[in-house]
């Protein structure tokens, strides 16, 4: 493996871990400015402003700021990973290609929900539904790509996140009633199993030496 290579790995991980981290960060504090937030009532995009709000980006002030700029760079920077993952050639095969172009979406997704806020309500809605269905097929297909990279024992860890995004998703498309389910803590669960992976990711691509079957 070149060094080339390998500092383009570490960056693509790096990228990984930086996402996770602005996104946990924005929306950790987003929810901390937020008193009245609950999980079971609210979903997460009310902390930056409701469907009853004019179209503006920052309905709430410096709580909507920090949320929505949060979503934007943090899909902004999971961009980039994605774009560094296709330059490595690292997920080679034809389902990985797949993989790559998914998850390319489902970050620019990220990127809407936080450029369209509640406040513009249907394309709000739009982002929101192809983030959050494209997250379980996006985890799937990692997991076939990790298991072929690190061996069962990752490929089973992220197929079975894969599962329970899988589970959440269904929960919000079938049971719409079930509040405890569809609101927050749904979309929490979800985006937690995105992020969970993307951790995982990122440690084995910053620790090079653990990347198998690769010619630099």
């Amino acid at each position: 493996m070149t060094t080339k290579h390998m500092i383009s790995l570490r960056t693509c991980g790096l990228c990984a871990l930086i996402s996770t981290i602005i996104f946990f960060i924005c929306i950790g504090v987003s929810i901390w400015l937020t008193p009245w937030f609950s999980w079971t009532d609210h979903f997460l995009s009310e902390i930056a402003g409701s469907f009853e709000d004019t179209s503006v980006w920052a309905a709430r002030g410096i709580t909507s700021i920090i949320f929505n700029s949060g979503l934007i760079l943090a899909g902004l920077i999971g961009i980039l990973f994605v774009i560094l993952i296709k330059k490595t050639k690292l997920f080679q095969t034809s389902i990985g290609s797949i993989g790559i172009f998914v998850l390319f979406v489902d970050m620019s997704a990220l990127c809407g929900v936080g450029i369209f806020p509640i406040t513009y309500s249907q394309m709000h809605c739009f982002f929101s539904v192809v983030l959050f269905c494209l997250i379980p097929i996006c985890l799937f297909i990692i997991a076939h790509e990790i298991g072929k990279l690190y061996g069962k024992r990752w490929w089973i860890i992220v197929n079975l996140i894969s599962i329970i995004s899988l589970c959440v998703c269904c929960l919000f498309l079938f049971t719409p009633h079930l509040s405890s389910y569809n609101k927050a803590i749904g979309e929490m669960v979800m985006l937690c199993s995105l992020y969970l992976t993307f951790v995982i990711l990122g440690i084995k691509l910053v620790n090079t030496k653990s990347i198998v079957n690769l010619k630099g």
